[in-house]
């Protein structure tokens, strides 16, 4: 058992920070926090009360997510953006019907306030709604953890410990290339029935990125194909699908926008509780075989890598199972807003294009070139586009985070455990923040500084952070970019992508994805 100050407590401690960016810990009661009158900063006295930081009343904000008002039917993004504007670097949201005050933070510097002093057990605001399905209508599945994004303290720490070394391990990660490879090869190849006589992509052409990013996936959390690619009528794997897409939607009217589904349980509620349970009941069939599957195995074939699965299954069935629920619900809906976000501005900025696929045509001069790991030592400019895409077009809106300890932050108190809400998808295309925010520029994340090109030196650390910081930055962040890199490298180098329609839009929801119709033109080289 982990307890504090024993011997295997500190090097767990160690073992962390290991895995993880460089982290300046502090030192946390059992619960993970530190108390209030532990506060060091000389400036907490003289700082404003935390009660006279900007933002509208409690009926101002009613007023503005009902119907008529400002933020009514507006995506996170273009509420986050709004506030900004409004109110500057700081703005509260009172809490309303039940839910805890949320203070927005829009200086990168102050967000790296934040990351600096969260602590080796950082809290991170969970989804209540998800928390709630998991923890009081679904305890016979997750009774001794409910996931790395709600579990807290040492629950969440115990977790995190042990699925770190495993998802994070360059080598277990580098074992799936072949497999990714072979699923982005058929999504690819499939790309030629999918196109009309316009060379266009098909109105629905986001839900066949959903089946691609499922079908690799599912390679990670469950070890086997679904055979999403080739099987267009497999409606139980499509449900996962159609629920992660509910979930999303659902769950920012449930839990950002003001809602009673605590005290009334609306068909909303209803509604998200039935997509959960789809999502949930879907996936354990698949995982309930999976893991019988791999008990019958005795024997690995070759020297080959564990799976993922096999390893978390060697610590703890029940964190095998809620790994393989997190990485089929939420492994796929950010990795599509990623893919299609760099489909876009690829698309629409040729010569970007023209000099990311010159590099990976390097690495695959025909379409039967194998990748292997060596493959990806060098793409800088891959990495660049993805990184410079991710900012001109964010696939969250920021970080969720909690206090760890007393900080002031522009002047105003911010007590231990106060819910904050680092708003980086609104400041990463900023003029206050980034030169030319507006164009597509990859060459600014070059290491090498680029003749007429903004610097990424210019650019503070903390502003771009599609990942998050720290201990609770995205423990599948690896494995994500992988299935991006392998996807578009073999996308490009068969095909030229064009966008012939106006800017994209987005959906309400949690996720930054797109609302517009992917009707990219693709015309074979």
């Amino acid at each position: 058992m982990l307890t504090r100050g024993s011997s295997r407590w500190k090097y767990e401690i160690i073992r962390t920070k290991t895995n993880l960016q460089n982290i300046r810990s502090i030192s946390l009661p059992a619960q993970g926090h530190v108390k209030a009158d532990e506060c060091p900063n000389d400036a907490w006295d003289t700082a404003k009360p935390y009660s006279s930081i900007p933002g509208p009343s409690k009926l101002e904000l009613i007023k503005l997510f009902a119907p008529g008002g400002q933020f009514h039917k507006a995506n996170f993004l273009e509420v986050n953006k709004a506030v900004y504007k409004k109110y500057g670097p700081i703005v509260k949201f009172d809490g309303l019907f039940g839910n805890h005050d949320n203070v927005f933070i829009f200086d990168p510097k102050d967000i790296e306030t934040v990351f600096r002093n969260e602590g080796p057990w950082p809290f991170r605001k969970g989804l209540a709604t998800t928390l709630h399905y998991r923890k009081t209508l679904r305890s016979d599945i997750f009774q001794n953890s409910i996931g790395l994004v709600n579990d807290q303290g040492e629950t969440w720490f115990k977790l995190r410990t042990a699925v770190n070394p495993i998802m994070m391990k360059p080598k277990v990660v580098n074992a799936y290339i072949p497999e990714f490879d072979t699923v982005a090869k058929e999504f690819v190849n499939k790309i030629k029935t999918l196109k009309d006589d316009k060379d266009e992509m098909p109105d629905d052409f986001q839900n066949d990125l959903f089946r691609w990013a499922l079908e690799s996936i599912s390679l990670i959390a469950l070890e086997q194909r679904l055979g999403l690619l080739s099987n267009d009528g497999d409606q139980e794997n499509q449900k996962i699908i159609n629920a992660v897409k509910s979930n999303l939607s659902l769950s920012y009217q449930l839990d950002v926008e003001p809602s009673l589904w605590k005290y009334l349980k609306t068909p909303k509620y209803r509604e998200l509780m039935n997509s959960l349970e789809t999502m949930t009941n879907v996936s354990k069939v698949q995982i309930d075989k999976a893991i019988e599957r791999l008990a019958k195995e005795t024997k690995r074939e070759g020297n080959r890598e564990e799976s993922v699965l096999e390893k978390i299954l060697q610590i703890n069935e029940n964190y095998a199972m809620v790994m393989s629920l997190d990485m089929l619900s939420a492994g796929i809906h950010s990795t599509v807003a990623a893919t299609a976000g760099l489909l876009y501005n690829l698309a629409k900025n040729q010569r970007a294009q023209d000099k990311f696929r010159e590099e990976a045509l390097r690495i695959l001069p025909t379409p039967e070139t194998e990748l292997t790991s060596e493959s990806f030592n060098s793409l800088p400019y891959m990495r660049a586009s993805l990184k410079e895409s991710m900012r001109i077009t964010p696939v969250f809106s920021g970080n969720f985070r909690g206090a760890g300890r007393n900080i002031v932050i522009q002047g105003y108190q911010i007590p231990v455990e106060t819910h904050l809400i680092l708003g980086a998808g609104t400041i990463v295309n900023h003029s206050d923040f980034v030169e030319r925010p507006d164009e597509f520029i990859p060459e600014r994340f070059l290491k090498e500084v680029q003749p007429g090109c903004p610097n990424s030196k210019d650019i503070h650390p903390f502003l771009l952070l599609p990942f998050g910081f720290g201990p609770r930055h995205c423990v599948g962040k690896r494995f994500a970019e992988l299935e991006i890199e392998i996807l578009m490298m073999r996308f490009l180098t068969k095909y030229k992508v064009e966008w012939n329609y106006g800017p994209l839009e987005f959906a309400r929801q949690l996720v930054i994805l797109p609302s517009t119709k992917l009707k990219y033109k693709v015309t074979e080289l």
